[in-house]
């Protein structure tokens, strides 16, 4: 199927605040390598996005993820359903010794409920 840069685009727009955490996560990672610091933080940052991302129940939630020695600090606005399948996720990462769980549960409301 093929792309056109307006389908990329709209589809980059739409996806605005992903590609940010992403990249936040990329630059990130490139300043611990060339500090000399170690890469088992951003390993085990790179599993649990992944692990988010493959999830098909997390995928499309807006979870903040910072992995710093060992400790995964997760943030965003949930329902306590989501809240407890990202919590899941995160105890089950390699690399993850501990969970600091700063994410605030919200009331589900028709949106999240569709989305499902």
């Amino acid at each position: 199927m093929p792309v056109t840069r307006t389908g990329a685009l709209i589809w980059a727009w739409s996806n605005r605040d992903r590609l940010a955490e992403w990249g936040s996560f990329g630059l990130r990672a490139v300043q611990d390598v060339a500090d000399g610091k170690g890469t088992d933080d951003t390993r085990a940052e790179l599993r649990l996005r992944g692990a988010l991302a493959r999830n098909p129940r997390t995928r499309n939630l807006e979870v903040g993820v910072v992995v710093k020695s060992g400790v995964a600090v997760l943030t965003g606005r949930l329902t306590p359903e989501d809240h407890a399948a990202v919590q899941d996720v995160a105890v089950g990462t390699k690399g993850v010794a501990r969970v600091d769980d700063r994410i605030t549960n919200v009331a589900p409301n028709r949106r999240n409920l569709l989305r499902r």
